[in-house]
């Protein structure tokens, strides 16, 4: 009876040993589509960066896949994420105040996208002009109601003693600025790029002066706090994209610019591969949101509220443990 009792015993472990490393590798198998990251839409916007996200998949390496749709307003961007019909997006920094605005605590800020010299007045090369002040009482160009009308008055509101008054301004398409610089319709323009390097590589326009210094009007990439928390694996791997991209901005400019061309191309916007690689070189593209970024984004607040666009200052919300801890994958 010992014997065969052994046997038995010895029988039903080797069964259960051989079910529990079945039901393992079953398991495994199986638990594959619960740790599948999920499609992250994205909301993106005519920046250059935008152009080499769209022209090249820095996500699928991380398993995640990201529908990428490019507004053309911050506006309409805005309104998607709001409506949740996108799971984040990007916008300057007043559109983030707008953003903010309209959803409080219900959104929340991940990440930069650029800052610095996004905005450039532009002249012609043998104009004599040196400076606003050589400009009063003549025609400029701007599209107004943007982040350029913005930066403009609070270059004069730091100088001083130039007023908006002093000038005639031209609303125009950022689109149309170049050319009415050069057929002489006005004697500025002042927008964000890439318009400013589209126009020093088609025409003989210059850079008379960069708002860097001025404001430093961070573009931010949000989303709302609903996903942000039963989404962090995807957004994790969604900023380390993000940093990818950064990194062939600053180690391979050349292949960025050609491939970031090539997608603006697709897109029905052409700016050569020269044009991108003079802005990839330009703005400072850092996705980190800082203590310099979080200053501007409320200088920026305060400004809109001072003009009567804004009625009260929103409160910001930031989360930088995605992208701390995409640096520290991403090593």
């Amino acid at each position: 009876m010992s014997i065969r009792r052994n046997k038995f015993l010895f029988f039903m472990l080797a069964l259960m040993l051989i079910s529990a490393l079945t039901l393992t590798a079953c398991g495994g198998n199986a638990a594959e589509p619960d740790v599948a990251l999920s499609t992250v839409r994205y909301g993106g916007q005519l920046y250059p960066e935008e152009f080499l996200l769209k022209g090249q998949d820095f996500f699928s390496k991380y398993e995640l896949t990201v529908e990428h749709t490019l507004f053309s307003s911050g506006g309409e961007n805005n309104q998607a994420l709001i409506s949740g019909a996108i799971d984040a997006n990007i916008g300057s920094d007043s559109k983030s105040v707008g953003l903010f605005g309209a959803m409080g605590d219900k959104v929340v800020i991940i990440a930069a996208s650029q800052r610095g010299d996004r905005y450039s007045t532009m002249i012609q090369k043998d104009s004599g002009i040196t400076s606003w002040y050589d400009m009063k009482g003549e025609k400029v160009g701007i599209r107004l109601g943007t982040g350029a009308e913005q930066v403009v008055r609070r270059y004069f509101e730091q100088v001083g003693d130039l007023k908006w008054e002093d000038f005639e301004w031209v609303d125009l398409k950022v689109e149309d600025m170049a050319a009415a610089l050069a057929d002489g319709v006005i004697s500025s323009f002042t927008a964000w790029e890439p318009t400013p390097a589209i126009a020093e590589a088609t025409t003989d326009a210059v850079v008379m002066m960069s708002y860097g210094d001025i404001a430093l009007t961070p573009v931010l990439i949000h989303t709302t706090k609903e996903f942000a928390e039963s989404h962090k694996e995807e957004l994790v791997a969604f900023l380390r994209g993000h940093l990818d991209k950064v990194a062939m901005i600053q180690n391979e400019v050349d292949e960025a610019a050609r491939v970031a061309a090539e997608a603006a191309s697709a897109q029905g916007t052409e700016v050569s591969a020269e044009v991108f690689k003079a802005i990839f070189q330009r703005v400072n593209f850092s996705l980190d949101v800082d203590d310099e970024v979080m200053a501007a984004l409320k200088d920026t607040a305060k400004f809109l509220m001072d003009i009567g666009e804004i009625d009260t200052i929103p409160e910001f919300y930031v989360d930088t443990s995605f992208l701390e801890q995409a640096k520290k994958l991403n090593k």
